[in-house]
């Protein structure tokens, strides 16, 4: 089988455990049905991942994949997608990141890399035009950061054109949470500990160049499509915004909002510190005039939301790569209530170089300086720090110490926010979903949110359906008339339908892979469903697309019940959440989840949050019937 339309029409599958490399078809049936990126992924991992695998063992199966997008010129198509089985959740396990990988690895005649097994030694592993070969990585490990493996690869191949994706110590040594870092950081799939999974296969780094060249189905078509839109996305607000200031420009307006994680999600209101960390919209944000930074885009983006950023002065803080986003300035600064923009700049170059989740180590941060508040960590158990809120500087040398894993607690720490809450004695303020942070998006603000925060199927995530968007005024008439106008944020009523579609909606764009910031500047899901067709040549409906989406959902919420979640147990929010914030924009407000909760299941077709047969069959899953009886077992002796 070759190549067709969007696609090489090949896997590469690599054995570390027997240096063995080899090749797989993609056929165009497979294609159709799973996409690429997270689709493409959860169908090779669920039939390949058996219950109870330990994440951090050779069984474990690690995918790295790209869509039908990659290299043809659509806006927004700089992204690629990691899966395992997550170290950290012990559930499905995704993060996409930008960059230049994903271009690069479709150009080097691949849809997907697939590794199984563990090195006996550390390696690299180089793909290049159609062949793929294992590299020694000894003289790397435990030596080079993420930043320097890139140059170091890039040097010992001879070739500055080579894109990188390596892992730092924090993957090393098996922070839970460690991500792939890419591209000196600007490309950060950081996200459910995939990096850990490469660190436990002792895998250093896949390097990508190919000069190949992607075929499209309609190439004039795309082509006309193109001219169109760009007009329209350069004009969008969200554009020019984002091109001007990057994320940074949330942070004032969603700290007036609600929606800002402040004080590990226990204070309502940090006005002057928005305005210290932020950039200037809705408020006089130092952001910009502190930082200086310089727009950067990913591999074909006209946005250019990422930020580099050179710090001189004072030595302690100086760095050269790239700054903060919305979610890191968040979860790093306002929810540790730090207003140190420069010592948070600093942490999130040195979370980027030794391959660390921001969002992760924010939420894990934020947790243990309330326990330190609350006496259940103390200062000896960190080596005399002293971890109190708004100390940039104690905050730093915590990030070097869970990185480290030095000493008991700085190691359970690196275990994640689970882990931690329990073995220290107060899981009631380690605010995770499943093991995985909450991110910086405060369900009490969007009670939408709620519902996605509960159920995404890799733990609490913002970004497994953003049904804030119909809250802020985007709505999906592609789902049906009950979603084709915006949604009060507070209301309860189709809360529950609009994260089950848009959710759906979401894994196509990680499947294509596409960057969802598009569907602010006018890429509504009509123009999704006009792109891909001209790419692959398929004739879909946007409700066609639909259904792909929730297929590959469907995938993963059986994934997560055989590898043992339980709906009604692990479905929901910390306690924290159903507690109003007592000023600001939610002030009062707590979600009805349960409430929610019921509608979500009942237009997924989830009796009880499991998968009906009915559903599975209507899907094309018919395959996964069988393992139904085993998960209804296992529900039930939980109850």
């Amino acid at each position: 089988m070759g190549e067709f339309p969007g696609y090489n029409g090949k896997i590469l599958r690599v054995n570390l455990s027997e240096e063995k490399i080899t090749t797989q078809d993609l056929n165009p049936e497979m294609a159709k049905m799973w996409i690429g990126g997270v689709g493409l992924a959860v169908k090779l991992i669920y039939d390949e991942v058996p219950a109870g695998t330990e994440p951090l063992s050779p069984e474990n199966v690690f995918v790295f994949a790209v869509g039908p997008y990659q290299a043809t010129n659509i806006p927004g198509s700089g992204r690629f997608a990691v899966c395992s089985k997550s170290p950290l959740t012990n559930i499905w396990g995704e993060s996409t990141g930008g960059g230049y990988n994903a271009h690069e690895l479709k150009r080097a005649g691949f849809d997907a890399v697939v590794v199984t097994g563990k090195a006996e030694r550390p390696v690299y592993l180089w793909v290049h035009d159609g062949k793929a070969e294992l590299m020694d990585a000894s003289r790397m490990w435990g030596k080079a950061d993420a930043f320097e493996t890139e140059t170091l690869i890039k040097k010992e191949l001879g070739d500055e054109k080579i894109q990188v994706a390596p892992i730092g110590p924090g993957a090393e040594n098996l922070v839970r949470y460690a991500g792939l870092i890419c591209n000196y950081g600007h490309g950060c799939a950081g996200r459910t500990g995939m990096g850990a999974v490469m660190g436990s296969k002792r895998l250093k780094a896949i390097a990508f160049r190919g000069t190949k060249e992607v075929k499209v189905a309609h190439p004039d078509l795309l082509k006309e499509y193109l001219r169109e839109l760009l007009p329209i996305i350069n004009k969008a607000e969200f554009t020019k915004l984002n091109r001007e200031y990057g994320q940074a420009m949330a942070i004032i307006p969603r700290e007036e909002n609600g929606l800002l994680p402040i004080k590990n999600f226990a204070q309502s209101r940090w006005k002057d510190g928005a305005i210290r960390i932020g950039a200037p919209v809705g408020g006089p944000g130092k952001f910009n005039e502190v930082l200086k930074p310089k727009p950067e885009a990913c591999s074909y983006c006209v946005m250019g939301c990422h930020r580099r950023v050179t710090v001189t002065s004072p030595q302690k803080y100086a760095m050269d790569s790239y700054g903060p986003e919305y979610e890191s300035l968040a979860m790093i600064g306002s929810d540790c209530l730090i207003d140190n923009l420069l010592a948070i700049n600093k942490a999130n170059e040195l979370c980027n170089k030794w391959s660390i989740d921001t969002i992760e180590f924010g939420g894990v941060c934020a947790f243990a300086m309330e326990a330190f508040e609350k006496g259940k960590i103390t200062k000896e158990d960190l080596g005399g720090l002293e971890l109190r809120w708004g100390d940039g500087d104690a905050m730093l040398a915590l990030l070097e110490k869970i990185v480290k894993r030095e000493g008991r607690v700085a190691w359970l720490l690196g275990e994640g926010l689970r882990v931690a809450g329990n073995a220290l004695g107060c899981p009631e303020i380690a605010m995770h979903v499943n093991g995985a942070a909450v991110p910086a998006h405060d369900p009490r603000a969007f009670f939408s949110m709620a519902v996605e925060t509960a159920t995404s199927t890799r733990g609490a995530c913002h970004l497994h359906g953003f049904p804030e968007a119909i809250e802020l005024g985007v709505p999906f008439p592609e789902a049906g008339p009950e979603l084709s106008q915006p949604l009060d944020r507070f209301a309860v009523d189709k809360k529950g339908l609009a994260q089950a579609k848009y959710q759906d909606r979401q894994a196509v764009n990680n499947s294509l892979v596409w960057c969802f910031f598009y569907e602010f500047s006018g890429i509504d899901f009509t123009w999704t469903s006009k792109l891909l067709n001209a790419t692959t040549g398929w004739e879909l409906t946007p409700q066609d697309l639909l259904k792909i989406g929730e297929r590959i959902i469907n995938m993963q919420r059986m994934f997560n019940l055989k590898h043992g979640l339980i709906p009604r147990r692990d479905d929901w929010l910390p306690k924290r959440f159903f507690e109003p914030r007592m000023e600001g924009g939610a002030a009062g407000k707590v979600p009805p989840l349960k409430v929610m909760l019921e509608e979500y299941y009942r237009v997924k077709g989830w009796p009880d949050g499991i998968p009906s047969e009915t559903k599975l069959r209507e899907l094309g899953l018919d395959f996964l019937i069988k393992d139904l009886e085993v998960i209804r077992e296992a529900v039930k002796a939980s109850q």
